[in-house]
């Protein structure tokens, strides 16, 4: 049989509860996927803590793809934000970026975390409901998403650039600055399959089935295990 997907869930930081989140995320991914995970919550609530894990690049060579839902917003150091980036690039392991890591990392000069995620935001609106609608309904992470539906209160990034390989998934539109931005995407960045969603600040949209639904699709989608129909590669279903 297939061995399990290794996933590293890395997490922490300030103004979002992390350690509930902690508790919701991997294991609804873990009741469909095949996936094992590895916690690192090491960072506690520092906002500009450079975790123990990602002083070199050893972490690649155990995990499949790596699950990024922190806020390390204070954190500027150049060549080790490259490293990070540059490490997915190279290896090959995936990476699932969720709402604060989209702002981790955006005060540096480097924009290395931006194009590992195919965009780079600096702000986003005040919180409000959200109407999303789903632009690329034919791709396998969006099998069954609505073409439009409304979110609880979440904020909507703001995206100032994006990059060649980034694909949107689905888009809202900021009634702040009177423009459309995708809050779902995907991206490739040399060896390594990239899914991002800005949403997910508040514990009540984490907590969403369809969000998780979508989370676990897009996980799968990076390590090159989700059909066409948008479930699971035989023996990646949950055992």
């Amino acid at each position: 049989a297939p061995r399990p997907i290794r996933a590293l869930y890395v997490t922490g930081g300030g103004f979002h509860d992390f350690v509930t989140q902690e508790k919701v995320v991997p294991p609804a991914v873990a009741k469909v996927a095949n996936v094992i995970w590895t916690i690192d919550h090491t960072a506690g609530t520092s906002t500009e803590v450079l975790i123990d894990r990602h002083r070199n690049t050893d972490w690649t060579r155990d995990f499949d793809v790596v699950l990024y839902n922190m806020s390390f917003s204070f954190v500027v150091d150049v060549p080790w934000i490259e490293r990070i980036a540059a490490a997915h690039r190279d290896s090959g392991v995936g990476a699932v970026i969720l709402h604060g890591a989209v702002h981790s990392y955006r005060r540096s000069e480097t924009r290395a975390w931006g194009e590992l995620m195919g965009a780079f935001s600096l702000r986003h609106d005040a919180q409000r409901p959200l109407t999303v609608e789903t632009v690329a309904p034919a791709h396998p992470i969006m099998r069954g998403v609505p073409a439009k539906w409304v979110t609880t209160s979440e904020e909507l990034y703001e995206l100032e650039r994006v990059w060649p390989g980034m694909t949107p998934l689905a888009q809202s539109y900021s009634i702040e600055s009177m423009r459309t931005y995708p809050l779902m995407w995907t991206n490739t960045h040399g060896k390594a399959r990239v899914f991002v969603t800005s949403l997910g600040h508040n514990n009540e949209m984490v907590a969403d089935p369809l969000y998780l639904d979508i989370v676990t699709r897009g996980l799968l989608w990076t390590v090159g295990r989700l059909q066409d129909d948008g479930t699971p590669a035989a023996g990646y279903a949950a055992r």
